[in-house]
Formats: C-alpha cells, sequence, structure tokens
C-alpha cells in the first residue's frame, strides 16, 4: 500500500478561532495534494487514513473538510467517514444534473455537510446554491466589485461562506466586511508591528520569566518571581500535574514543579503561556497550535539529524519563538535581542540561516502546501521530503493529544 501523508490548513471565524481545517492528503512521489478528480484516488486516500489512525487525532472536535468527486460521494465508502465531523468539499463542477444533486441530497440525509470550492459564479450552479452548506470563493481570483457582487449573491441563500486565500490583514478585514463566515488562510500569522505599542504587564512578565529561563538563573530566584504571579503559579501546577506528564505523584511546590520541568522545559512553558495569554478558549487559537505543531516538527526532524538533546530542545524552541512576533507585535529582530538566545537560533528566526534555519523555512513553505519549496531546504539538511511529511502528521496528533490535557 502505498504511504500517504496529512497536513491539514485551518478555517477561521470572524474572531480567528478555529473552525475546522481543510485536510490534505499528499505522497512523497508527486509531491502535491494527492485528491484527484478520480473515484480511486480519493477511496484511495481516504482508506489509507482510516487504516491507521482516527480522527480525533486529526481534528479532534472541529470539522474536517475533504476534497471529493460527485460519483465518489454517491459509492459506499463514504459511510468510512464520521459524518458529525466531515464536510464533503466538492470543486471544479463544469455542469449541475440531477445525478449531482440527487447525491448530494443523499450524504446530506446521511449526516454529511456539503462545500462547493473554487466557484467561479454561473447561473448554472444555482441549484446546488439551494442545498449545499459551504461555498469557498478565491478572493484572489475576484475583483473587489465582483467579490462584493458575489457574496451579496450568494447571501440569498442558506449557506456559509468561505473566503480562500486570505494571505494579509487587509484581505481579511475585507472579506469580513463583505460578509464572509469563514476564512482559509494565513493572514493571522501575520504580525501587525505598530511602533511603540504598549505591551501587557503579563506579557512583560513572561518575557522576564523567558529571559531568566535562557540565562539559566537559580531556580530559587525564578520561584520567588512566579510566586508574584498567583495565576502563574496556579497554571504551572495544573501542567505539570497534567496527564500529559504520568507523574506518580502530585507535586505541589512550585520549586519542585521547576525543578522537575528543568530550565528547556520552563522556557517551552512559558512561550506557550505568552501564546495562550491572547485570551479566549486557548484550543481554538490558531497561532498557538501553529506554534507547538512547528516546535515538535522541529524537534522530530532534528532527531534525525542528531542524538544532541539539546539540539533538539533547541529546535523546538526555535519553532515555538517564530511566531512571537505576531504576539508581541515587535520586530522578531528587536525579540531575539532582548532575550539574549543563542546565535543558531537567532539566525534561524531571523535569516533562515543553519540547520534550524532551513528547517524552519521547510516546515513554513509546507504549512502552504508548498512542497517544491520545502524540499529545496531540506536537501540542505540531508533530510528528505517524507522525513518532513511523517512529521507533520505526527506533531498534529501531538498537538490534538497535548491539548486535550489543557
Amino acid at each position: 500500500m502505498k504511504e500517504i501523508y496529512l497536513g491539514r490548513q485551518p478555517i477561521l471565524d470572524k474572531n480567528i478561532n478555529i473552525f475546522g481545517y481543510e485536510l490534505l492528503f499528499r505522497d512523497k512521489e508527486d509531491n502535491y495534494a494527492v485528491i484527484k478528480d478520480s473515484i480511486e484516488a480519493t477511496a484511495r486516500v481516504i482508506m489509507n487514513i482510516m487504516s491507521y489512525m482516527d480522527f480525533k487525532d486529526i481534528i479532534s472536535n472541529k470539522r474536517g473538510f475533504i476534497n471529493v468527486t460527485p460519483e465518489f460521494i454517491e459509492g459506499e465508502l463514504i459511510e468510512l467517514l464520521p459524518e458529525n465531523k466531515i464536510v464533503l468539499e466538492i470543486g471544479k463542477i463544469d455542469k449541475v444534473n440531477k445525478f449531482i444533486i440527487d447525491s448530494i441530497q443523499t450524504v446530506k440525509e446521511k449526516g454529511y455537510e456539503v462545500a462547493l470550492d473554487d466557484v467561479k459564479m454561473s447561473d448554472f450552479l444555482t441549484p446546488l446554491f439551494e442545498i449545499v452548506d459551504y461555498v469557498k470563493l478565491n478572493i484572489k481570483e475576484y475583483s473587489d466589485i465582483e467579490l462584493k457582487e458575489a457574496v451579496e449573491f450568494l447571501k440569498k441563500y442558506p449557506l456559509k461562506l468561505i473566503a480562500v486565500k486570505v494571505e494579509t490583514e487587509k484581505d481579511f478585514i475585507l472579506a469580513k466586511e463583505l460578509g464572509f463566515d469563514y476564512f482559509q488562510g494565513f493572514f493571522f500569522e501575520k504580525p501587525s508591528v505598530i511602533k511603540n505599542k504598549q505591551i501587557s504587564s503579563y506579557k512583560m512578565a513572561l518575557m522576564k520569566l523567558l529571559k531568566m529561563s535562557i540565562l539559566e538563573q537559580d531556580i530559587s530566584e525564578i520561584e520567588k518571581f512566579i510566586k508574584g504571579y498567583p495565576d502563574l503559579a496556579y497554571k504551572l501546577l495544573k501542567f505539570i500535574n497534567s496527564p500529559f506528564f504520568y507523574l506518580r505523584h502530585k507535586i505541589h511546590s512550585i520549586r519542585q514543579a521547576l525543578s522537575i520541568l528543568g530550565y528547556s522545559n520552563i522556557q517551552k512553558w512559558v512561550i506557550l503561556q505568552l501564546f495562550a495569554s491572547e485570551g479566549g478558549d486557548i484550543k481554538l487559537n490558531p497561532l498557538l497550535e501553529r506554534a507547538v505543531i512547528r516546535g515538535k516538527m522541529m524537534e522530530i526532524l532534528v532527531s534525525k539529524i542528531s542524538s544532541d538533546i539539546t539540539f533538539m530542545d533547541k529546535a523546538y524552541i526555535t519553532g515555538m519563538l517564530s511566531l512571537i512576533d505576531v504576539i508581541l507585535s515587535k520586530p522578531i529582530e528587536e525579540i531575539v535581542e532582548e532575550l539574549y538566545i543563542e546565535d543558531d537560533i537567532k539566525l534561524a528566526l531571523t535569516r533562515h540561516e543553519g540547520i534550524l534555519g532551513h528547517l524552519l523555512k521547510a516546515i513554513e513553505s509546507i504549512e502552504r502546501d508548498n512542497l517544491n519549496e520545502a524540499v529545496e531546504h531540506l536537501n540542505k539538511t540531508g533530510l528528505a521530503i517524507e522525513d518532513l511529511l511523517s512529521a507533520e502528521l505526527e506533531a498534529i496528533t501531538y498537538y490534538e493529544n497535548f491539548m486535550e490535557n489543557q
């Protein structure tokens, strides 16, 4: 059986919370999304995925959007998919007939939702707008006026609109003002750098704590600092006592918790708190998710190159810090200088140089489904594309299991 890998791209609501994911199925030979316009290809992907993982490990309680064909949804294999989690995404429809309409209505009766992808506005699609749940529009393929007209037309129907290729804050604001319900793209990773923007006192405290752990100041000093913030002390004890650590006995002392974690894990925990401090449900925070997954992917990839634990820890920290500029609304160059981090991490974050830098760039490339660019950077580390693809899947599963304990 040909090995299949899986990635995902977040779909966000108006509050920039995770609503669902488009699931991307890939294989190392083809270097692109495996879903093709054939029943065999779609069936092969689903059978591979269902044979070795649970959808809970991939999407938790979110919705998973999967590309399918009208022919596929008519078949029996569709019933292998969990109906309360999956949105069947049909793209590139060039005609509408009774077969397509009946197929969509049949799967909806079974409990599945249906989306139309890559929609080009045309009168012949109107019968489908009456019965589907979502319509995806690539906002880059429309002028602002055309997009406004398309949204106004589609709002007449009982469906939700998803804006695709939302890459900047300007794109997001426009799509939101026009009336889109959900947004797919990586606009949330772009920092809105405002000069002299006030950082909250809580974030300033976390940055000081991060710096203390990087400089490996005495545990007693770190303990004293944390005790000055009761909510932080509570979060630390909750974290160390979570099932994630499988400790035999409960930890009740800040000093004991810090000693068990060690400086490297303290750094990871503090960075986690920086992302979680944005407010809202942390399980819906796309930045937190992306930071943890990047960190875990970096750690996994470095473990294939070296057995040096310190290097693996550096890799994890690099991945998590790669989005810290968004959280703090400050240039990454300023942040790394303030933290006194080691040069290889600094060069990776600011210039994508060195092994850590090339691995980070490969991860950023695959997030946008640009496997060719990812391969270019992997070639400079001695790793192959299957290493990256398997690390992505392992990191997604790690993140979902990790968040269950938060």
